[in-house]
């Protein structure tokens, strides 16, 4: 017969399962992004900015701004399971479950931040949102180079 510390953890594990599937669909959604981008964006230059291509900039900006706003949902998502989660942790170790290892975890952490001090304050989920509006901004680019050749 199970234990109650073996259904927290089986719902530990979900937890950490959903906050890894977040983060590889948002991978996964920024290289489809990065592809369709790159395809359209070779057509446009080929056409040599003609103004039929001008809508195909305007879908790169749709494009662009979907993904900047499904990143972020993303790391919403992943947030919450990573919560969830440390919730859950903690349950274990005050059941006896788990050690209590606050003061060696926060020691290793330290020792981290110290060795990336710059790093370690730029959050990852900017990065990809940032990705995601840069293609949205090269979209406008597309169209304003399009616009000025007309």
């Amino acid at each position: 017969m199970s234990t109650p510390e073996d259904a927290v953890l089986a719902y530990w594990h979900e937890h950490r399962e959903q906050l890894r599937q977040s983060e590889n669909q948002r991978a996964v959604l920024t290289n489809y992004v990065l592809v369709i981008t790159a395809a359209i964006s070779g057509f446009i230059v080929q056409q040599h900015f003609t103004d039929r291509t001008l809508p195909l900039s305007f879908l790169i900006i749709i494009i662009g701004l979907y993904g900047a706003i499904t990143a972020a949902k993303y790391h919403e998502r992943a947030d919450y399971h990573l919560q969830q989660a440390r919730a859950l942790t903690h349950v274990l170790a005050k059941a006896g479950s788990l050690p209590d290892l606050d003061t060696v975890l926060e020691e290793y952490r330290q020792q981290h931040y110290r060795k990336y001090p710059r790093l370690q304050r730029l959050r990852l989920n900017r990065l990809w949102t940032g990705l995601h509006l840069g293609i949205a901004a090269f979209g406008i680019v597309l169209a304003i180079v399009t616009w000025i050749t007309q």
